[in-house]
């Protein structure tokens, strides 16, 4: 390769070249960029815009001056910021000065010093603890490097220092200095909106500055700011916050930090600022608080409801909104959109009270946390269930004694025996086509304090689902029998195995009970025979009533249960069962809950009782 061919490949760029030719390293991007942002009308309302965040850079380095040094100078109360449409002129005007005298080193005037020099400025002392933004000495002049025109007018209370650059700092004129008693520091420049493949100024780069002069306004109470006409001032960080929702925020200071919470429906949202400059993407200051939120609520929350909730699961309901001081502020880039100093390094400390945790306990965040989590629960166990759900086949339940009939299902019966003795009784009596049996092995399940998931694994279930046609966590449609039948012995465990049952269907379809779906059969327990005829008694207190009346020539016979009925008995209780409709009042529903329910004290009471 020749030389002159080398020696082009090979460049050395000055400052200003550098920073053209490569404006991300410096400013961020300088390509349109979409996102949503909030603009202020009553209320911050989220707008999607297309934006250039490398020009709205330009003027948020010059304004950021103006509040770092109303932290040195606290005669400096005032910004003041104007837009000329006609000649696409914006300036920043604040009411302190800079010195207007000539660096003893540099040989230069200070204010021209500082707005055309890179790594110019009063920030480069580590030694010293520092709440200013600007740390580089970089960002006025990338500003006046990405103007056509960039004017300095300041005065020191002594002398006015004006000075004009243009053509991307390749012209400039001689500063020309003049007495006077005023102080004031004025910036006004000219972008070079090719660079940002812009024509000029349009709406939404001029509510992007609204914006950040309301938040400048709302970091700095101190600081009366003006936009054109349009004068911005709030008397604390809470009633700013308070404009992003639509209730008020729960807010509390200390000396260097401001911090307001409020519910959030969309995951983790928020608004911080680290001396003034907002944070968008957080930053250490965000997770010191964040943090000790979340584990002080999560050790409340399991303290009074006993739910160990995740602290992901806790965030994600919380909007949190920021402004605090930090000593020399480090950021992860130029722009200065993340924090990343250590919080033992912040200089100062913020400790969330347990005034605030509690008004978060009693908010609507907790609410909705725990409501979360349970419909989450409810949606985890209606996924599985429709899983297990499918498992449900007729063709998979062997006991069942299946009605032959492929027409009106609805005019079927399904019969619901205690035991497996039934089955030769009900397979003589029956009419097939319209009579079905399924025999139980023995209790059910008490099902009133079991999650879905846990009841849909028992194998008596799913059988006695499958029969009817019943699918956990769904209505019941399309049923296999019209008409529901519980034959159980006339005993306390027949009773015992009834209620289970009838609590069963009442948890999970209450319906069937509205409907006049289910019924309980009447076993008899007394049975008198005399030649021919035969009576049954279905209770102790019929039976004692009919034998007072001294009864001569016959036989009676005391019934232990279904297994103890002789096949005519069986043909009755078959074909002309006598039935007592269930149904599924309001008491009905707080008899189950007392006699299955976890409470053991109502159901000592019921038993003392009956």
């Amino acid at each position: 390769m020749k030389a002159e061919e080398i020696s082009k490949k090979y460049e050395l760029l000055d400052e200003i070249q550098h920073v053209l030719k490569r404006p991300g390293m410096y400013i961020g991007s300088t390509k349109p960029h979409k996102s949503e942002e909030y603009f202020l009308n009553e209320k911050f309302e989220k707008t999607e815009v297309e934006y250039n965040p490398g020009f709205l850079k330009l003027f948020d380095e010059i304004v950021s001056n103006s509040v770092d040094e109303s932290k040195r100078n606290k005669n400096l109360n005032q910004i003041i910021v104007k837009l000329n449409d006609k000649t696409n002129e914006l300036s920043i005007q604040d009411n302190g000065g800079i010195p207007v005298i000539i660096h003893q080193k540099q040989k230069q005037w200070i204010p021209e010093m500082i707005f055309s020099n890179l790594r110019a400025g009063s920030n480069f002392d580590d030694t010293q603890s520092r709440t200013v933004a600007g740390t580089n000495g970089v960002g006025s002049t990338l500003s006046n490097i990405f103007s056509k025109k960039f004017t300095i007018k300041t005065a020191d209370g002594k002398n006015q220092f004006v000075q004009v650059f243009e053509n991307n700092m390749g012209k400039r004129s001689n500063p020309k200095i003049t007495p006077t008693d005023k102080k004031y520091t004025t910036i006004s420049y000219i972008p070079d909106f090719a660079k940002f493949g812009m024509l000029g100024w349009d709406e939404t780069h001029i509510q992007m500055i609204r914006k950040r002069l309301i938040d400048i306004a709302a970091c700095n109470t101190n600081l009366k700011i003006q936009f054109n006409k349009e004068k911005i001032n709030f008397k604390t960080f809470k009633q700013y916050a308070d404009l992003y929702t639509e209730e008020q925020t729960m807010y509390e200071r200390s000396e260097d930090w401001e911090i307001s919470f409020a519910p959030s429906d969309s995951g983790f949202k928020t608004i911080s600022f680290v001396n003034s400059i907002e944070t968008k993407d957080g930053g250490t200051h965000v997770n010191f608080i964040i943090g000790q939120t979340v584990d002080k609520l999560r050790k409340l929350i399991y303290k009074k409801h006993k739910v160990d909730i995740r602290p992901s699961d806790i965030r994600n309901h919380i909007s949190l909104f920021i402004n605090c001081t930090v000593i020399n502020p480090a950021f992860s880039s130029q722009t200065k959109e993340k924090l990343i100093t250590e919080s033992k390094s912040f200089g100062s400390t913020h400790i969330v009270s347990d005034k605030i945790i509690t008004k978060l306990f009693k908010s609507e965040i907790v609410a909705s946390i725990l409501d979360w989590i349970e419909r989450k629960k409810l949606a985890e166990e209606r996924s599985l269930l429709r899983k297990l759900n499918k498992n449900l086949s007729t063709s998979k339940i062997l006991k069942l004694i299946d009605a032959k009939s492929r027409g009106d299902r609805e005019k079927c019966t399904l019969g619901i025996f205690e035991g497996d003795s039934a089955k030769s009784a009900v397979r003589q009596f029956r009419d097939p086509q319209t009579f079905g049996a399924f025999p139980l092995k023995g209790k059910f399940l008490n099902v009133s304090e079991m999650k879905n998931t846990d009841v849909i694994k028992n194998a008596e279930v799913i059988n006695l689902m499958g029969s009817i046609g019943l699918r956990l966590g769904e209505e019941p449609k399309n049923l296999r029998y019209g008409k529901i039948l519980i034959y159980t012995d006339a005993d306390p465990d027949g009773d015992a195995i009834a209620a289970l049952l009838i609590n069963f269907f009442g948890k999970y379809w209450p319906e069937l009970y509205d409907q006049g779906k289910i019924y309980r059969v009447l076993t008899p327990i007394v049975v008198a025979k005399k030649a021919k005829q035969v009576k049954s008694f279905y209770t102790k207190d019929e039976f004692d009533k009919w034998k007072n009346t001294n009864p001569k020539g016959w036989q009676t016979e005391y019934k232990k249960g279904l297994a103890a009925l002789e096949s005519e008995e069986y043909e009755i209780i078959i074909k002309e069962p006598k039935l007592i409709r269930i149904t599924a009042d309001k008491l009905a529903k707080e008899s189950l809950s007392a006699w299955f329910g976890k409470d053991s004290g109502k159901r000592k009471t019921r038993l003392l009782k009956y």
